[in-house]
């Protein structure tokens, strides 16, 4: 079990540094969140808007047109707004208007 432990470790270390940096490396995905989050309010704006960053940039070519467009949606309504209700409301706002 020990050994198990050991070999899975490093597995674990190096997947999350992986995925870094394909993020890191995509300078549309790098201006998405440098622009989107630049006069963010709120921890669960941000959370929102980077979630929508990559899904059109890391993600972008498996999304359907409604979905690419619920993401826009999202990044042009959250950037500067400050409360969790107000947020909350713009996203299902976005998923109304793009039938999601």
């Amino acid at each position: 079990m020990r050994k198990l432990a050991y070999l899975l470790l490093p597995v674990t270390l190096v997947t999350p540094l992986s995925a870094l940096a394909f993020v890191n490396d995509n300078p549309d995905y790098n201006q998405c969140i440098m622009h989107s989050l630049a006069n963010s309010q709120s921890s669960f704006a941000a959370r929102a808007i980077s979630d929508s960053c990559d899904a059109l940039y890391r993600n972008g070519e498996l999304l359907l047109p409604r979905e690419r467009a619920y993401h826009v949606c999202v990044l042009q309504n959250l950037q500067s707004v400050r409360g969790a209700f107000a947020v909350n409301e713009i996203l299902h706002a976005c998923r109304r208007q793009n039938q999601m």
